[in-house]
């Protein structure tokens, strides 16, 4: 399994299991090329995340190979099942 994170200025969104990172990617590249756009993210917890990505910003895409007993059953995209994350409670 592969766990994609997106970095855009000062904050950091990992991507839902099989988010598609390339698509992500050209269209962080389109949103650039018009001069801003919004690009939106499908994150970790099956949530829709919008994010406005302009000339200047830094943006920057990792990806890892993670086993396979580090996947999320829950993590599967579907906007409409989300749930909260580890990650979440971190800023409790």
């Amino acid at each position: 399994m592969r766990r994609d994170t997106v970095i855009i200025g000062d904050n950091r969104f990992v991507l839902a299991q099989g988010h598609d990172i390339e698509a992500v990617k050209a269209a962080t590249v389109a949103a650039l090329r018009a001069n801003g756009d919004l690009v939106d993210l499908v994150v970790l917890g099956n949530r829709e995340v919008s994010v406005l990505v302009s000339p200047g910003l830094a943006v920057v895409f990792t990806s890892e190979v993670i086993g396979t007993d580090a996947e999320d059953s829950r993590d599967t995209g579907d906007l409409h099942a989300p749930f909260a994350s580890l990650s979440d409670y971190e800023y409790m």
